[in-house]
């Protein structure tokens, strides 16, 4: 509406005693604040004020408060202006309101009684009318920079002008988002399709939890979600359904595991990977393998390197070196080789700390020192050592020396003489 847009650049003219309002070059009396000269208007006393998000005030009767995208405002001259109730505050006059108007009547059009008014009105916090106030200074001033900035305006060094911070963002390729970050159109667009894509998994996992249900439900709901789980093939599901068999102790748990197996492969290798790992069942874990073992070239390196990067946790070795077993891939012996023994540091039994004292057989009275001190203990892996005779056909058993020997004859680079021939 041309009235709203006019409404958010007023400006403050005071002239003989009397406040008006500049609707670019169109004059209304009595619509804003400071038009309304509450010592000479007592019925104005107790009206509403209606406070513009981008600056300024309307003074007047609310005819629709609670109703209606659009408030209706009676001004005391019988003028019936309507503004987007989403650009507005509604509250009743304040002493401070009064105040205000006292003092603003007897002021000039001056940038200096303007600027006094604009450090009265935020010491009040009547940051609308302020702002009011500081549009008339950049009228007045078009070079004062701080109330350009104080109004949200910033100058582009381009033009020399001074533009909303929403255009000179978006000169730049930038948009606003959440919490007032600016983003890249790039940027925007994929946070627009994460989120896209949240919603639509959200959707998804409720389906999947109201068809979980319904196969405990009537004939019909019954059949409908067995249906459903035949088609299912749905990525965005693969986490909720790694997570439903992680959680679950029954023997149904094995109905979850087929219902990842129809997701396409490579989407589903990270959480089959997981399983792999983690899961105490080893007829599970041989399902999940033969599973990964079935895909293509990328869905096995994937496999196999997720299984190697566990080889350095001591806790995980022995599995991830099960794991990497029906892959058959030589590159990691070596690997495998410095994976067959780890060590820990263990402490013996006896006393924390403090001395020891001890009775001998002469009945004397012995003392030795503190808890004995800490031993290492050497583990032997063995489902490293059942993975390295897998790979290589060979057996040095834990003997990580001899292994180490062979592994350099094995695979060392032939020494050529590229020496010339003297004679």
């Amino acid at each position: 509406m041309l009235l709203l847009k006019q409404a958010r650049s007023m400006s403050l003219r005071v002239l003989h005693g009397a406040v008006q309002v500049a609707f670019h070059g169109v004059e209304r009396r009595s619509c804003f604040l400071a038009s309304v000269f509450f010592a000479a208007c007592g019925g104005i006393a107790s009206a509403d004020v209606v406070e513009l998000r981008d600056g300024g005030v309307i003074v007047g009767k609310v005819l629709n408060p609670q109703q209606g995208a659009l408030v209706k405002i009676e001004t005391e001259d019988g003028t019936t202006l309507e503004i987007d109730r989403k650009l507005v505050k509604i509250r009743q006059t304040m002493d401070r309101d009064l105040e205000y108007a006292k003092k603003v009547s007897g002021k000039t059009d001056s940038l200096e009684d303007h600027r006094s008014i604009v450090e009265e009105c935020m010491a009040q916090q009547m940051v609308s009318l302020a702002n009011a106030h500081r549009e008339r200074i950049v009228e007045l001033d078009p070079a004062d920079r701080s109330s350009w900035e104080n109004l949200r305006y910033f100058k582009d060094e381009a033009t020399g002008k001074y533009l909303r911070r929403e255009v000179v963002m978006y000169r730049r390729g930038k948009l606003k988002g959440d919490k007032g970050k600016w983003y890249t159109l790039e940027e925007k667009a994929l946070l627009d399709w994460d989120q896209k894509t949240k919603l639509q998994r959200v959707a998804a996992e409720k389906e999947l939890d109201a068809r979980i249900k319904g196969l405990n439900g009537n004939a019909v709901k019954k059949a409908e979600s067995e249906a459903y789980f035949r088609n299912l093939n749905n990525p965005q599901l693969i986490g909720k359904l790694a997570k439903l068999f992680r959680e679950d102790a029954s023997s149904d748990r094995g109905f979850y595991l087929g219902l990842l197996k129809q997701m396409p492969i490579q989407s589903v290798a990270p959480a089959m990977i997981r399983i792999a790992l983690e899961d105490r069942d080893i007829v599970v874990v041989n399902e999940c393998l033969d599973f990964l073992a079935s895909g293509d070239d990328q869905v096995r390196e994937m496999a196999v390197n997720g299984f190697a990067a566990n080889l350095g946790n001591k806790s995980k070795r022995d599995r991830a070196a099960y794991c990497m077993m029906p892959f058959n891939d030589k590159r990691f012996i070596g690997v495998l080789i410095n994976s067959l023994l780890s060590s820990d540091m263990v402490q013996p039994a006896g006393p924390p700390g403090g001395l020891n004292v001890g009775v001998g057989n002469n009945g004397g009275v012995a003392l030795a020192n503190g808890a004995p001190a800490a031993q290492q203990r050497i583990n032997q892996h063995k489902d490293v050592l059942a993975a390295l005779q897998n790979l290589t056909q060979e057996n040095f058993g834990f003997d990580v020396l001899e292994w180490r020997r062979w592994f350099a004859r094995a695979y060392a680079f032939e020494n050529l003489d590229l020496r010339r021939d003297e004679n």
